[in-house]
């Protein structure tokens, strides 16, 4: 069960809230299938591997950001999302430093923030070559702090671009699973059970009646 290998706290849940994550163990990192190349490529998309191409097909597929990180290099195997320190610095996955202010949103393990919230994830924990295990992140963000850490950063990606827009903060869950699956076919490895679901409030259906 996904509980036994990762915990999540979320402190701030006027930024975040709802917040899933999944545990992929025994992956084999390597090239995606031509297939998938192709159409990431198509849209501008670069071909990175199968299990980070697998997120951005996710994206294009749902509408849905996620995020994967190197289950291993998860301090603790314990996230918390939190606001960042004031001053506290940042490495992002493109080599980009940040200094970043209290109004800001990380993802963090025991130790340091592992991710700039719904905009990018960091240097420290990013999949690679010999990563074994995978943590998948699908998460809802306050979409006004996202826009305004991104301009204040200078720092844009896919995902907030549609962050900032609004995610279906009942559809993530779907899109977590949808894409835990496709990384088990092409990079094998075994979905742990279950999810850990972190959800501020109830999630209210509303019913629309619609004439002919």
């Amino acid at each position: 069960y996904v509980e036994a290998l990762a915990s999540v706290a979320v402190e701030a849940p006027e930024l975040c809230p709802r917040y899933t994550a999944q545990v992929i163990r025994g992956v084999k990192i390597g090239p995606s299938p031509a297939w998938m190349k192709q159409l990431l490529e198509k849209v501008g998309m670069r071909s990175i591997n199968n299990v980070v191409d697998v997120t951005n097909y996710i994206l294009l597929e749902t509408g849905h950001p996620l995020h994967a990180f190197d289950y291993n290099l998860v301090k603790g195997h314990r996230i918390i999302v939190r606001r960042a320190q004031n001053g506290e610095l940042y490495q992002a996955i493109d080599d980009s430093p940040h200094e970043l202010t209290d109004e800001m949103l990380v993802i963090a393990d025991a130790e340091r923030a592992v991710a700039l919230a719904g905009i990018m994830g960091g240097k420290n924990s990013e999949i690679n070559a010999a990563t074994t295990d995978v943590l998948l992140e699908a998460a809802s963000f306050n979409p006004a702090n996202i826009r305004r850490t991104s301009k204040r950063l200078g720092l844009a990606s896919e995902s907030s671009y549609r962050f900032e827009r609004g995610t279906d903060i009942a559809g993530l869950a779907w899109a977590s699973q949808r894409a835990a699956a496709l990384k088990q076919d092409l990079a094998g490895g075994q979905v742990a059970r279950g999810m850990i679901d972190v959800l501020a409030k109830p999630i209210v259906k509303r019913a629309v009646s619609c004439r002919y």
